[in-house]
């Protein structure tokens, strides 16, 4: 009997050295040919069932360098995503690089060792070049709660719904039916005086072209100057939904719930010039920057993205030439 204890225990501190291993030996990851770091650091590598853990995510962008967070699923592995804080920014004392961070809480729920996998994120140079750096996988133990057997077990009791009044309902009821009525009789009522078909006839109008709809909306956001007011991250966001409808709604290719890596791939497929697909890529990236990092674009990015997005539309738009060749 000592000698299996002494065994599971021999087992346990091989595997938490092993955990412990992985938590320190790369964690850290830098970008190559960038000067980026990304670090993602737990505060325990041992929990019990039910417990919750940090996990902090730091990244250091030199000047002109942009960078996107992972974005974090509700689950990853078998743990379970309690709560995902914002993305705060701090200067480096040196001045010429920022810290992002960004803590995230997790729980277990079943015994055992759980990886965690690599975080990701998106890094663009000062020369619009992207890259992806990843953190190493990591290793967490959940423990069980011990189970006093010397006691005897009880039965959990079920929760009790309280039992149904029709009384309580019952004005409800009657109310909903006096209204309905009234309702029904006003309608005949009007129809005799207007002497009209019960169903009238419904007037189809044309649809609108897409172009026309998307322009519209990009002068209408122009108006507002959100981006003058300090709003650079809902500008933006307008921005790249109003261009990603018009995508969907010219190409067919679904761009409202893609990322932009999914979308420029639908695109490949149709006879789009490189210039225009670089002007939409442009747009694209620079909104996810300041939607997920909380970049902050300076004047002339934010004019030159309302500009890429109108030549695009304008290079893009159907033709009744186009129109009438696809019918």
């Amino acid at each position: 009997m000592n000698a299996q204890r002494l065994k599971n225990h021999l087992v346990y501190q091989v595997r938490r050295v092993v955990g412990v291993a992985l938590i320190f030996l790369g964690s850290t990851a830098t970008s190559h040919g960038t000067n980026v770091r990304v670090q993602a650091m737990l505060d325990t590598n041992q929990i019990r069932i039910g417990e919750q853990f940090h996990i902090n995510l730091s990244a250091i962008v030199s000047s002109g360098e942009r960078i996107s967070f992972p974005v974090i699923p509700d689950t990853m592995n078998g743990l379970d995503v309690v709560q995902r804080s914002g993305i705060d920014t701090a200067k480096q004392p040196n001045g010429t690089a920022i810290t992002l961070k960004q803590q995230l809480t997790f729980t277990g729920f079943d015994s055992g060792f759980y990886v965690i996998e690599p975080f990701q994120f998106l890094v663009t140079a000062s020369d619009g070049k992207t890259d992806t750096i990843s953190t190493e996988a990591q290793l967490i133990s959940i423990k069980t709660i011990p189970v006093d057997t010397t006691k005897a077990f009880k039965d959990i009791k079920p929760v009790m719904d309280p039992p149904f009044d029709w009384r309580e309902w019952l004005p409800y009821i009657i109310g909903l039916f006096v209204l309905l009525i009234f309702a029904i009789a006003g309608y005949l009522i009007y129809r005799k005086i207007k002497n009209k078909p019960v169903l009238p006839q419904i007037i189809q109008r044309p649809a609108r072209p897409d172009h026309e709809i998307a322009l519209e909306a990009l002068d209408q956001l122009e108006r507002e100057k959100l981006w003058q007011q300090g709003n650079y991250k809902e500008y933006h966001i307008r921005l790249s939904d109003i261009v990603r409808a018009y995508i969907e709604a010219r190409y067919g290719v679904s761009s409202l719930e893609s990322t932009t890596d999914e979308t420029l791939s639908g695109l490949r497929k149709h006879a789009i010039a490189t210039e225009n697909t670089q002007s939409l890529e442009t747009i694209l990236r620079l909104a996810d920057l300041v939607k997920f990092a909380k970049a902050i674009p300076i004047v002339t990015e934010n004019e030159q993205s309302m500009a890429d997005a109108r030549k695009f539309i304008a290079a893009t738009l159907s033709t009744i030439t186009e129109k009438e060749t696809s019918s």
